[in-house]
């Protein structure tokens, strides 16, 4: 397989899953379905059961179904955060997938949404346009290949899903950074070795980049990085320009997060909270925060993926933040490359093998996502001491 073909693959497919999640938005027949799940018990029981997991789900299966479709054999390796089963509001259990034709999708997206024929005619139309994303890589086609079978697939179809369920036009501030709000969320892609766990291919794409208000409409951006031996590229070849006013050592946090971690972090640096596991990872990415330090198990495989490989291409790196800092701890601080290259995080098998469901997948002991090892370093010098 032809990492060429493959990376412009994802991200025109990531690319699709974006608008999808726009159209949702900007549509008021979708758009109802959606906001309706903020009612909770007074729910109007003629809407479909949970249409925000439809809208996961449907991503997730229409990036399955165009990557397989131009590289037979992928779907076998692919994992995403969503079942593909669906129960509607009769419950009736239904498979979603992607058709042949959209009058197909359109048929089997009327029997999920309860007969709503007008929801289900925009969701096939967004599920089989033709998305062409004319993104040029330096990279030679034939360059690179890759066998099918050593690649493993992580998708996070909408990530960050309470905020784009809310909707809010986040305030984005001065230092480029956005707390909550659509800005947040992410279509995220990642492509793994499924011998050695290794990030080798990720596309972050933010649906919800910037508003207009002439046109009442969203547009995106999308990320994208590959990793694999000596070929380390990715779409920010010049570091990202942050305003002079920003200082550095900036580390990002979840409003969450322990207190006593918090503490010793600001001992050493400036920090900031936003919502969002990939978002969070996306602007560390940019450069518009130096770390993103969670120490909780609460973030997953397919919400780090694509933007760790992203980050290793940059010379950054994802670790799991337990074992660091118990590894900084017997070491005395000196840690070598090769430390730093067994405590990335990875992605072929599970960290917990006794949870059940999606909790096998969680990024067990927390993670430390950095752009530079000496500032890594600084950080753990502090956790390592709680």
């Amino acid at each position: 397989m032809d990492v060429v073909s493959l990376t412009k693959a994802l991200i025109s497919t990531a690319e699709k899953g974006a608008n999808i999640a726009r159209v949702i938005r900007a549509e008021e027949e979708l758009l109802s379905l959606l906001v309706e799940e903020k009612s909770g018990q007074q729910k109007n029981d003629r809407f479909v059961n949970d249409f925000k997991t439809l809208a996961d789900v449907l991503v997730q299966e229409v990036v399955r179904h165009d990557l397989s479709k131009q590289f037979p054999g992928i779907e076998r390796n692919f994992h995403g955060e969503e079942s593909s089963k669906f129960t509607n509001t009769m419950g009736e259990s239904i498979l979603v997938e992607v058709k042949a034709t959209r009058e197909e999708t359109c048929a089997l997206l009327e029997t999920i949404l309860d007969g709503n024929r007008k929801a289900a005619e925009l969701l096939s139309e967004a599920v089989h346009a033709d998305i062409n994303t004319s993104t040029e890589l330096p990279i030679r086609t034939g360059q690179h290949c890759l066998p099918v079978h050593m690649l493993g697939l992580w998708i996070d179809p909408i990530d960050s899903t309470a905020q784009y369920i809310s909707g809010e036009n986040g305030l984005t501030g001065e230092d480029g950074l956005t707390e909550h709000g659509l800005q947040n969320v992410l279509v995220l892609i990642g492509v793994y070795d499924q011998l050695t766990g290794q990030p080798l291919i990720g596309v972050t794409n933010q649906p919800f980049h910037k508003y207009n208000p002439d046109t009442d409409r969203w547009a995106g951006r999308s990320e994208w990085g590959v990793s694999i031996g000596n070929l380390q590229v990715n779409s920010l070849s010049q570091p990202v320009e942050v305003q002079s006013t920003v200082p550095r050592g900036i580390v990002m946090l979840s409003s969450s997060e322990d207190p006593q971690v918090e503490g010793a972090l600001k001992a050493v640096s400036q920090v900031t909270y936003a919502s969002g596991a990939g978002y969070k990872i996306l602007v560390t990415v940019l450069g518009l925060v130096d770390a993103y330090v969670i120490s909780k198990s609460t973030t997953y495989k397919w919400d780090v993926c694509g933007p760790h490989a992203i980050m290793k291409s940059r010379g950054g790196g994802v670790v799991r933040y337990s074992k660091a800092t118990q590894l900084f701890k017997e070491k005395a601080g000196q840690l070598t490359e090769s430390d730093l290259c067994e405590l990335q995080v990875r992605y072929a098998t599970p960290d917990k093998v006794n949870a059940q469901g999606a909790k096998m997948w969680c990024n067990e002991g927390g993670i430390i996502v950095y752009s530079e090892k000496t500032f890594l370093l600084k950080l753990l010098e502090k956790l390592s001491a709680l």
